[in-house]
């Protein structure tokens, strides 16, 4: 319905984390933090949405495919925020092409990385630099534009806190997982410097917890 009013995609932030709010240990280790049934139920929601977006740092750290590795599920279309073109032009999302990627960046790409990017097939869109950030906003306005009705961040805390922030995300899914990691510099699923009062933090709305075996799937909207 967003989409066809408005032609901004639905955005949904989907998060796996341990009961003390930690989505990876201190050196970066996270796999597994949910159940593999949980796991399955977030490919369920990859197959179902236009679009998965991450940023480079994900690439970066785990080499993901961001495929849809279910029978009878379509992969969606996947989305690198990357204001300064550090994608490895080995990763599985560039070399891989069972999906369509997209890389969104800024004019800090260097022009040689965009053009070997877009040798190698992948659409580059570049976008105004926001501090040396991708403005997410306009972003949203690009992928409308191509047809992309929805779109999945599964990424970092630090892309969570800036669709957050930016007012794009309508839908958060938070799986979490019954372990405590601990740690002052383990990741966490929302990072950025944060509100600095409760009065401006992000409400949410129309809250539904399901049990998935052992996990807990906290569903919810954003108020607007």
């Amino acid at each position: 319905v967003k989409y066809i009013t408005t032609k901004f995609p639905f955005v949904i932030v989907k998060s796996a984390m341990s009961i003390d709010g930690k989505i990876a240990c201190y050196n970066g280790n996270s796999k597994w933090i949910t159940n593999e049934k949980s796991r399955k139920f977030a490919h369920k929601i990859r197959g179902r949405v236009s679009a998965i977006m991450v940023g480079v740092n994900t690439v970066i750290k785990d080499n993901p495919m961001l495929t849809t590795r279910l029978e009878g599920y379509k992969s969606p279309v996947r989305i690198i925020v990357d204001s300064r073109g550090r994608i490895p032009f080995d990763s599985n999302v560039i070399r891989d092409k069972t999906a369509k990627t997209i890389i969104a960046t800024t004019e800090l790409m260097p022009n040689n990385v965009r053009k070997k990017l877009e040798d190698m097939d992948i659409e580059v869109i570049i976008l105004k630099n926001d501090n040396g950030k991708v403005p997410l906003k306009e972003l949203m306005i690009k992928l409308g534009e191509r047809g992309i009705d929805s779109v999945l961040i599964e990424g970092g805390g630090t892309l969570n806190w800036s669709a957050l922030k930016e007012g794009i995300v309508d839908k958060v899914m938070f799986f979490i997982s019954p372990r405590i990691v601990g740690g002052e510099n383990a990741l966490t699923p929302v990072e950025g410097i944060g509100f600095s009062n409760i009065e401006n933090s992000i409400e949410l709305k129309n809250i539904e917890i399901d049990r998935i075996d052992d996990d807990i799937l906290i569903t919810a909207y954003v108020r607007k």
